[in-house]
């Protein structure tokens, strides 16, 4: 009788957040199920930024050469954003109604520690880097190779573990083959003075390191505004990576990347350094056009990404009837047997769009503008960028999209630990004494699109739609 009992209360609560997400959904407003900073509609996480000017910062010594000494303050540069407007912007006026700058250098210290447990509590990760990666790291460093790109706002409950990685793994990597770019602002938390800070500690090993502010506010703009909102500020943080490897416009720095450059693309998310490097081993090692983690809420046990993500079916991960509810949730790849034969061993597998929380991209499609980040165009389907993002990609034979099931990412630590726990580490699932794909796990790729794609602009109103 009590087990009944259970099963019912499991049910009724089932239903009622599939309602509760339904309202919320044709209100067009999708929650941020983790903090309650923002909204989120990817849609990838919601941004609110602030911006007067767009400023870039960066050590442009001669790039490639480590900078040793710190900057007195955040420094003017011509690349990219003067050069594009012919006129040198001015710095934002940054506002912290919140942090100390002893505060801001408590950040600053966590972040460059890697190990550190004292100062902020953050998802445990392991500290050694498996010999898997080992060719990640090889190579020429006269050139940037890694490339990565964040929109943040109000992120300094997730920054100690989300920077901390990223660092970590640029030290692996080879600070002076990677690049950070932030598009900030707005944050009254400390976000843009953290950044600033690292910024100098980030150059001063030799990374190279660009900070962008923007004014959009996702949040003033609903439905397609909405999404062209975000679009936008995702490729102002890949504006560094355009305007200089491929408008060639000054030709001291047009040649400061690398042909197989790869962006990685990251939320507002705690992860750890494996996860990237494994993303970007994937990538590179299948031959990926797009590589994608998985996100997940309530403690690692509900994918979260489900508005923007295919399958190579074309339908969404998990089946979302006309009732909007999320009963099926649990049955990821019901439609796909291929791919959910895959997932379920922890296999790397294509799709036709994802995103996760984390993506790698080949840089010399956003370069040489191939394609960018965008809304729908009238008369197409209303999707998430990301989504379009993958239809483009398709559409210029660029279809080589894989979802990473190792790779598993939260938008807390406090969610992160949970989601470690339910879903793995990544080394739970890789043989990560390997230096190469195992036979399993090379993925054979498709070359045409589904035939037909889920297309939901509500949950409630599913449809279908031409791939490209």
């Amino acid at each position: 009788m009590r087990a009944r009992q259970y099963q019912i209360l499991i049910a009724a609560a089932t239903i009622a957040f599939g309602l509760w997400f339904l309202t919320l959904r044709l209100n067009d407003v999708k929650p941020r199920l983790n903090r309650g900073l923002g909204i989120d509609i990817h849609d990838s996480k919601f941004i609110y930024i602030s911006h007067s000017s767009l400023t870039y910062q960066t050590n442009l010594k001669t790039l490639g050469e480590a900078e040793t000494e710190k900057p007195s303050s955040p420094q003017k540069s011509t690349l990219p954003g003067d050069i594009s407007s012919g006129v040198s912007p001015e710095e934002p006026e940054p506002s912290n109604q919140y942090l100390s700058p002893e505060d801001v250098e408590k950040y600053v210290e966590s972040i460059m520690d890697f190990e550190d447990e004292t100062r902020f509590e953050r998802v445990s990760c392991p500290a050694e880097i498996p010999h898997r990666y080992s060719q990640l790291s090889s190579g020429s460093n006269d050139k940037i190779k890694y490339f990565f790109a964040l929109d943040l706002y109000q992120s300094v409950e997730i920054i100690p573990r989300l920077m901390s990685s990223i660092v970590y793994a640029m030290l692996f990597l080879g600070p002076e083959r990677c690049a950070i770019s932030v598009t900030e602002g707005r944050s009254e938390d400390g976000t843009y003075e953290i950044l600033a800070a690292l910024q100098k500690r980030v150059q001063g090993m030799g990374g190279h390191f660009f900070l962008s502010t923007s004014d959009i506010n996702p949040m003033d703009n609903y439905g397609q505004h909405r999404i062209a909102a975000l679009a936008e500020l995702r490729n102002i943080a890949l504006e560094p990576l355009k305007s200089v490897g491929a408008s060639g416009l000054d030709d001291s720095l047009a040649d400061i990347y690398s042909s197989e450059a790869v962006v990685i693309f990251i939320n507002d998310i705690a992860l750890c350094p494996e996860d990237i490097l494994e993303l970007v081993f994937q990538h590179i090692n299948q031959g990926a056009h797009m590589t994608c983690s998985f996100d997940w809420i309530f403690n690692g046990t509900l994918f979260y990404d489900v508005w923007v993500s295919r399958s190579l079916v074309g339908d969404t991960f998990f089946e979302i009837p006309h009732d909007a509810s999320w009963a099926y949730s649990k049955d990821l790849f019901w439609s796909d047997p291929d791919g959910k034969r895959r997932y379920e061993a922890h296999k790397p597998f294509q799709v036709y769009s994802c995103w996760g929380g984390m993506v790698t991209l080949d840089a010399a499609t956003f370069a040489e503008n191939t394609v960018k980040f965008r809304a729908s165009d009238p008369g197409e389907c209303y999707m998430g960028e990301p989504t379009l993002l993958a239809k483009d990609l398709y559409r210029h034979g660029q279809g080589k999209i894989l979802a990473v099931p190792a790779v598993n990412v939260a938008y807390s630590d406090k969610e992160a630990v949970g989601t470690k726990l339910m879903q793995g580490y990544v080394a739970d699932h890789v043989d990560t004494s390997r230096p190469i794909l195992a036979q399993d796990e090379i993925v054979p790729w498709q070359a045409a699109p589904p035939g037909m794609v889920k297309c939901l602009p509500n949950f409630d109103q599913p449809s279908w739609a031409k791939p490209v």
